[in-house]
C-alpha cells in the first residue's frame, strides 16, 4: 500500500487514481495525510540503494573543449615519451593517486574527490564536439544532428537538459532558482545553447542564466519589478490569470502558465536569490582564492548560489567547444597544436587554482557532503602526440579522444580520494570498469534521489526515459 514509485517512473505532479484512493481511505486506519506521505518516504528508504539521495544540490563544471586527460588526470610516466608527453606525475594527498605535474593545487586538495579514468564514449558521426556535447548534456544519443555529428540550432523539440531534469524533478524549495547557468553558454560551431535548455520540458524548466563577467559586478535588473508594479499587483495578476484560467477548464494550460509564472514570482520574491549574486559581499581574499578570472569568480557563484538553496549549477568554461587555444585565462582546451605551453602557462593555472578553491571552500563550509561537484569535458585527448584522429592536428597538439578520459567528482557522497576505473598503458581504451557519459548522468541522478526510469513524452508522443540507457555507478559511494 505505501510503495513510493507504484508503476515505475511516471513523470507527474499529481498522485495516481489508486493513489489517490488509498489516500481517501485513510481515515479508517488513523492516519493523516502527512503521517502517510512520512511512511511512505520511510518505507522506500531501505530499497533506494548506496548513495542515493545524499546530495542536494550539483555544480556542473563543464570544461568545453576538453582537456587532455594523460596531462591532468592521468599520467602515463611509462609509456612511450610521445605518448607520456612532456609534464611529469606528482603525489597528491590521497595515497597513491598521482596527477600531471600542471596540478598542485587540486593535488593538495585530492583528499576530497575521485578520479573517474575510465569515461568512454563512441559520439554519432565524426569525432566532433558537437554530439559527445549532445550526449553529455541530455543523457541521449543526438538523433537531431547532422550526419558529421555537428550541432544544429538548438529548439524546443530538443530534448530535456540534465539540469532541465533536475529542475524539474527536484525544484529548488527555498530559493526559486532551480537551474542556473554561469560563466558562458555551451557553444559548438555557430551554435549556442547545445543540450542546456529545457527543451520539450517548456521554458519553466529552462535554466536562468548569467553570463555577464562575474569580475564586474553583476547586473541583477531580471530580480527587479517595473516601476509602476508592487509585488502585491503582481501577485493580483497572477491570481487572476489561474482564476480565467480555471474557468475556461484548460487544467493543462493553466499548470504551464502557473508553474513559469510561480517560479517568476518567486524568483522576485527571494532574497536568498538575490544575494547569491553580489560577489562583493566576499572578501577580496575569498575572491582571491577562486582567482579574479570570469571562471574563477563564476565557480565563487555556483557556491553562493547552492547556499541559497539553488538544487543545480552549471559552470561552463567560457570559450567555445572548437576554437582554437589562445593565451590568457579564457581559451579553448581544444589544443589540436602546442598542447603543452598552452596547458602549462594558460590553462591549468587558472583552472587548478579554481577548482581548487571550489573544493577546498565547500568542505570547509561543510557543504561539500551534500554538494555533488562533476568536473568533466565531453571527451579527452589522443594518447599520441601530433597524430590525427579527425583531420586537424598540428605540430605537438593532441586531436579528439573519445574513447577514453577521465572526470574528477567529488561530495555528495561520493567517497573520496579514490581511482574509479583504469586506462590501458596508453590511456587509450579504459581496461576496466567502462564509464559511458549515459552512466555518469544516471549517477548524478541517482545522488539527487532521482529515478532514472522515470518517462516523459517526446514531441512525437513518444515515450523517453531521463537517461536513455545506463547505470549508476555505486562503486564511487
Amino acid at each position: 500500500m505505501f510503495s513510493i514509485h507504484g508503476a515505475a517512473g511516471r513523470m507527474c505532479d499529481t498522485a495516481s487514481r489508486r493513489e489517490l484512493l488509498t489516500v481517501g481511505g485513510l481515515s479508517l486506519i488513523g492516519l493523516s495525510l502527512p503521517t502517510f506521505l512520512r511512511q511512505r518516504t520511510v518505507q522506500a528508504a531501505p530499497t533506494l540503494g548506496v548513495g542515493r539521495g545524499t546530495a542536494e544540490s550539483v555544480i556542473l563544471v563543464y570544461l568545453q573543449g576538453s582537456p587532455s586527460h594523460i596531462d591532468l588526470y592521468d599520467p602515463k610516466p611509462s609509456a612511450p615519451a610521445e605518448i607520456r608527453g612532456e609534464f611529469q606525475p606528482i603525489a597528491t594527498r590521497a595515497p597513491g593517486l598521482f596527477l600531471g605535474e600542471v596540478l598542485p593545487l587540486l593535488a593538495e586538495q585530492a583528499q576530497h574527490f575521485t578520479l573517474i579514468r575510465s569515461m568512454s564514449v563512441k559520439p554519432k558521426g565524426l569525432r566532433n564536439h558537437g554530439s559527445a556535447i549532445y550526449m553529455l548534456m541530455t543523457g541521449t544519443d543526438p538523433a537531431n544532428f547532422s550526419s558529421t555529428g555537428l550541432a544544429v540550432p538548438p529548439s524546443r523539440d530538443d530534448l530535456p537538459s540534465v539540469g532541465s531534469i533536475v529542475a524539474r524533478q527536484r525544484p529548488s524549495v527555498s530559493s526559486g532558482l532551480s537551474y542556473v547557468a554561469v560563466c558562458g553558454p555551451v557553444k559548438e560551431g555557430k551554435e549556442i545553447g547545445v543540450g542546456q535548455s529545457a527543451g520539450i520540458l517548456g521554458a519553466a524548466y529552462d535554466p536562468f542564466t548569467m553570463y555577464d563577467d562575474p569580475t564586474q559586478p553583476l547586473k541583477l535588473e531580471a530580480f527587479a519589478l517595473p516601476g509602476d508594479i508592487t509585488l502585491d499587483r503582481l501577485q493580483s495578476r497572477v491570481d487572476l490569470r489561474a482564476n480565467i484560467d480555471r474557468q475556461r477548464d484548460s487544467a493543462r494550460t493553466a499548470a504551464t502558465f502557473d508553474t513559469y509564472y510561480e517560479r517568476a514570482l518567486g524568483l522576485v520574491q527571494s532574497h536568498r536569490a538575490v544575494q547569491a549574486f553580489r560577489l562583493n559581499e566576499e572578501s577580496d581574499a575569498m575572491r582571491d582564492r577562486y582567482g579574479r578570472t570570469r571562471f574563477g569568480q563564476s565557480c565563487l557563484l555556483a557556491r553562493r548560489l547552492v547556499e541559497a538553496g539553488t538544487r543545480f549549477v552549471q559552470v561552463t568554461w567560457p570559450a567555445r567547444s572548437d576554437d582554437e587555444p589562445v593565451p590568457g585565462p579564457d581559451g579553448s582546451w581544444d589544443t589540436h597544436r602546442n598542447n603543452f605551453p598552452t596547458l602549462r602557462e594558460h590553462r591549468c593555472p587558472y583552472y587548478d587554482r579554481t577548482l581548487s578553491g571550489l573544493i577546498a571552500d565547500l568542505a570547509e563550509r561543510g557543504l561539500l557532503e551534500k554538494t555533488l561537484v562533476v568536473a568533466v569535458g565531453e571527451f579527452g585527448r589522443s594518447p599520441k602526440i601530433g597524430v590525427a584522429t579527425t583531420d586537424n592536428v598540428g605540430p605537438g597538439g593532441r586531436d579528439h579522444w573519445p574513447e577514453c578520459y577521465s572526470c574528477l567528482i567529488a561530495g555528495g557522497g561520493v567517497r573520496p580520494g579514490q581511482v574509479y576505473g583504469e586506462s590501458d598503458r596508453f590511456g587509450a581504451w579504459p581496461k576496466s570498469n567502462p564509464v559511458h557519459p549515459f552512466d555518469l548522468i544516471t549517477t548524478i541522478y541517482h545522488a539527487l534521489g532521482i529515478d532514472a526510469a522515470t518517462e516523459y513524452h517526446d514531441s512525437l508522443n513518444r515515450p523517453r526515459r531521463l537517461v536513455e540507457q545506463g547505470q549508476p555507478v555505486l562503486g564511487l559511494f
